[in-house]
């Protein structure tokens, strides 16, 4: 997995590029050290490239949102397949994340 960090209007894109799997870890670090420094408080995370999530790419998104609770940072997820939605459903990320089409 990639990714690249993009900047539109008042928000921060996280565009990523191919599946997220656990040797995605060091890259979605990456992503949530780069937040304190950060001085936009609305970020997407673009997923439409994820064909599927597991149990490990899940933990990373928490990990995700929890570097951005603490940086007062509002995450959302955009493009999921329905494959992916399922899974942030089944797990209750509707309940942490904002869901966007």
């Amino acid at each position: 997995m990639e990714y690249s960090l993009l900047d539109e209007g008042n928000v921060k894109r996280v565009a990523f590029y191919g599946n997220i799997k656990s040797s995605s870890r060091p890259k979605m670090l990456e992503i949530a050290d780069a937040m304190p420094q950060s001085e936009k408080k609305e970020w997407i995370l673009d997923v439409d490239e994820f064909e599927y999530i597991d149990s490990s790419g899940l933990g990373m998104m928490l990990e995700l949102q929890e570097a951005a609770q603490q940086c007062g940072i509002r995450l959302s997820i955009r493009g999921a397949n329905n494959l992916v939605k399922r899974m942030f459903k089944l797990s209750r990320f509707d309940t942490l994340f904002n869901i966007i089409d």
